[in-house]
């Protein structure tokens, strides 16, 4: 069959293209012996420790993939930067370069500015059991997952017998309950991950509180009608 790490670069395409709340072991599997024409049944548990090693990695580690459009895009502001530095009349070169000219331009880097929108830069209000867990009222969101993950790796969290599942401590019960499994903590976890406009704070003990849509008069009318 051949060493099965030859899978990994596909394992973490598939894992990072995928909703990890729907993700499983047998479905990258199944992807797999068709991406390759291949029978795995017989390497079965060995594929499945590596595609849960991998998520657990990819999950510490996140990757921010670049959509194809966005590419598209990148190479199409490239091109016009070249074609309007061709366009641009040649000085002579005996001309003395003014002060402005002869200082070297700052390169700006991306992703600098608070408000950018990139997902690995976009901060989210934590919950007041998440905050008190990480000790931050605002992280990006991969950082969360991130600090979750090492967390879990550093005080030895998943269950021996099946390393999908996640035994909680103490200080995780309040976010997660006394045990979830690695493919649904993203889903639990989005419960207490708000935007600004999604909370509000109370004015006593400063908690973060949910915002919840007010029903109207007539719904919240008893039904007198039987």
């Amino acid at each position: 069959m051949g060493d099965i790490n030859q899978y990994i670069p596909m394992v973490d395409a598939i894992l990072s293209a995928s909703n990890p709340d729907e993700i499983s072991p047998k479905r990258v599997r199944k992807a797999l012996q068709v991406l390759f024409s291949v029978d795995l049944d017989s390497q079965r548990k060995a594929i499945n420790e590596l595609i849960l090693e991998r998520f657990g990695d990819l999950q510490e580690n996140p990757k921010v993939l670049i959509l194809e459009k966005d590419l598209i895009n990148q190479d199409q502001e490239l091109a016009l930067r070249l074609q309007k530095e061709e366009q641009k009349p040649q000085r002579s070169t005996r001309k003395r370069k003014s002060k402005s000219e002869s200082k070297p331009k700052r390169k700006k880097r991306k992703n600098d500015s608070p408000d950018s929108n990139s997902i690995s830069v976009r901060k989210v209000i934590l919950s007041s059991p998440l905050q008190e867990f990480l000790g931050a009222e605002e992280l990006p969101r991969t950082q969360v997952v991130k600090m979750i993950w090492q967390y879990i790796k550093e005080h030895d969290l998943q269950n021996p017998d099946d390393r999908r599942e996640i035994l909680c401590d103490e200080k995780m019960q309040p976010i997660f309950g006394k045990k979830m499994t690695m493919f649904s903590m993203n889903k639990l976890l989005s419960k207490h991950l708000f935007n600004a406009d999604e909370i509000v704070k109370h004015e006593e003990d400063s908690k973060i509180i949910p915002k919840i849509e007010v029903k109207s008069e007539h719904e919240l009318l008893p039904n007198t009608n039987g």
